[in-house]
């Protein structure tokens, strides 16, 4: 019998891009006009998203931001009008006076101010008490759910990666979806949709051996004819049963995606100060992403930090005021730009904490949690009901009162124009988060 070879074996467009292109940084990337000049007679198509194009098409643009760890959300919107949250957390709770008042008794913590400017500027929602049935603590397991919008055991492809499915507008762009950061969330995993991941603009380009700097250009040229070719090739097709196109197919794409990236990046400044921060830098990349004109709809960030077992008062008062600076940032630039109102922000955590605070100075899993939904197109305020600290579930936690998965049904159908059933796998009550 012969050696079973790579090319025999089952592939998959999600495995192969996970795992098996990596960018890193290298001296040179083609010029555009190398890819047309090259390509011109072949029958993969150079995708080129104009302006107009864009704007005919209409902007909305969604960015997702991950908190991962699990932020505490009792000490992030914080009830002030629950005595419970109180004497539950004698040396957690938030000082009262410090912090930003939102509306019917709620607050963001003191160190919100970026996101506050949000609120006041009409332009953000808060959603309170966002959970599913049978909560799960495990961080693994939880961010799975979240990523899916599932809670059956599997390796189910992503929310998102099923509307970029489900929709057939901006398919022409390589960088239609954009992940900021090594690994590609599970969020993102699709069955038809390349969606790069990158560090930063300067660093997503093919890598070539770094021994012979002056044979780049020719080791790339030959990277992309070979690819370009067989993606095309009914003999290879034939032969393998589509493995090697579909390999060659990804591969041209990749390169692809490094060329219009480098080219279309430039045309943008920042109108805005960035803190110097990573996730900072981050939301200036996507700021980059969907200022370009690259056609980007959606971009991915994810921030860690936020499993605050012990110490949690100084550590999750940085890290959200890292990341109220950083949206805040976001938000007068894209303004500066004229772009805030195409662009839509959600931001979410596997998990909430626990209500009472523990004994080393922190809190541990717990349940629901607020989200956030800013930006373009949101009717501004508070939506569900906040959870009693005085009413907690059968586990001591708070119980929840709105299912994630209806944010993401008012995301789809309202802001993408999209039957959410055909991405969410059934029906779940919207929101009204979008006029």
């Amino acid at each position: 019998m012969p050696e079973e070879t790579f090319l025999d074996r089952p592939i998959d467009r999600r495995s192969f891009i996970k795992g098996g292109m990596a960018f890193v940084s290298a001296a040179t990337a083609m010029p555009p006009a190398f890819l047309r000049a090259t390509f011109d007679d072949n029958s993969v198509p150079i995708a080129e998203v104009t302006k107009e194009t864009a704007a005919s098409l209409g902007r909305r643009v969604l960015v997702v931001l991950q908190l991962a760890g699990g932020n505490d959300g009792l000490n992030t919107v914080i009830p002030l009008g629950d005595r419970g949250y109180f004497t539950s957390r004698p040396g957690l709770a938030q000082n009262p006076e410090s912090t930003l008042a939102l509306s019917n008794g709620m607050a963001l913590n003191g160190v919100m101010k970026g996101m506050k400017g949000l609120w006041d500027q009409q332009r953000m929602a808060v959603v309170l008490g966002v959970g599913y049935p049978n909560p799960n603590r495990s961080h693994f397991r939880a961010m799975d759910i979240w990523h899916t919008a599932s809670t059956a055991e599997g390796f189910g492809n992503g929310w998102i990666g099923k509307l970029l499915d489900a929709t057939a507008h901006e398919k022409d762009s390589a960088w239609r979806a954009a992940n900021i950061g090594n690994e590609l969330p599970r969020s993102l995993f699709a069955d038809s949709v390349f969606v790069p991941s990158l560090s930063s603009i300067p660093a997503y380009v093919l890598s070539t051996d770094r021994k012979f700097p002056k044979d780049a250009d020719r080791r790339l040229q030959t990277f992309a004819q070979i690819n370009a070719r067989y993606a095309e090739d009914a003999a290879v097709q034939a032969e393998y049963g589509g493995a090697l196109a579909f390999v060659s197919q990804t591969g041209f794409e990749a390169y692809q995606s490094t060329v219009m990236l480098q080219a279309d990046a430039k045309s943008y400044v920042a109108k805005a100060t960035y803190p110097n921060t990573p996730l900072a830098n981050a939301f200036k990349t996507a700021a980059t992403l969907i200022m370009s004109r690259l056609g980007t709809g959606v971009v991915y960030i994810t921030t860690g930090g936020f499993d605050t077992h012990a110490g949690q008062s100084g550590t999750q008062n940085r890290l959200l005021q890292t990341v109220s600076d950083a949206v805040g940032a976001f938000y007068t630039d894209l303004a500066a730009q004229e772009a805030a109102d195409d662009v839509s922000t959600v931001m979410w955590t596997e998990f909430g904490r626990r209500i009472k605070e523990n004994g080393s100075g922190g809190t541990d899993h717990g349940t629901s949690t607020p989200m956030f939904v800013i930006g373009g197109g949101v009717k501004p305020g508070l939506y569900g009901e906040q959870p009693l600290t005085s009413s907690p579930d059968s586990s001591g936690d708070l119980k929840y009162s709105t299912d994630f998965r209806q944010v993401y049904a008012s995301i789809i159908e309202q802001r993408f124009g999209v039957a959410s059933k055909d991405v969410l796998g059934q029906t779940y009550n919207t929101l009204p988060l979008f006029a």
